[in-house]
């Protein structure tokens, strides 16, 4: 459970803070899915991938205008292979933002369930700072679903959208993210979970 749950709390840290970078060239498509991936009519391909240990699976994807470093808008699908519920996976990650609310007084969330299916959806946003200027804004939603693939590799499936602002934007990007988030959440609660098959 300990090994998991390390896991689960490398999830924020990759959002604000990303692990190695590889070339393009380099990205393992981990789950033998499209390289891309088209949400609310935009396309996003497959940018960054990591299997940091024998449990945990991530892939990035983002638009044609963007790059993993520095980018507007991203779609995250990370796998976890554990016996333990999208509760447990959502929980830990509301943990760290409890945690961070301690620094980032933008930071906040909220998390809801589907009792017929066991998924959960957080929302949450966060932000960094220099001084008293915001740096960067950032909006997740996260879709966690228990997910078995063909192979028999059991864990809970996420996907991920963020949405970024940067410097001298970022207090536009807070004026229009209600409107926002309660469209994308829309959208997000009705798409499609990829069906992945761990490579």
């Amino acid at each position: 459970m300990n090994k998991y749950l390390n896991a689960l709390l490398l999830l924020p840290l990759l959002v604000i803070g990303q692990l190695n970078f590889k070339p393009a060239s380099d990205v393992v498509n981990y789950y033998g899915t499209p390289a891309d991936i088209t949400f609310n009519n935009t396309k996003f391909t497959l940018a960054w991938s990591s299997h940091p240990n024998d449990i945990y699976y991530k892939q990035e994807y983002v638009t044609r205008r963007d790059v993993v470093e520095r980018y507007n808008d991203m779609v995250l699908v990370d796998f976890i292979v554990t016996d333990l519920g999208a509760k447990d996976a959502a929980q830990a990650q509301v943990n760290t933002i409890l945690e961070r609310k301690k620094t980032d007084q933008v930071c906040n969330y909220q998390i809801i369930k589907n009792e017929q299916t066991g998924e959960y959806i957080l929302d949450f946003v966060m932000s960094e700072s220099s001084d008293d200027y915001v740096n960067l804004v950032e909006w997740n939603g996260y879709h966690y679903k228990p997910y078995t693939d063909k192979a028999g590799h059991k864990g809970v499936l996420l996907f991920g959208i963020s949405h970024r602002a940067y410097g001298d934007d970022t207090m536009g990007f807070l004026r229009n993210l209600k409107t926002y988030r309660g469209d994308v959440l829309k959208k997000l609660m009705a798409y499609p979970m990829p069906e992945i098959q761990i490579q």
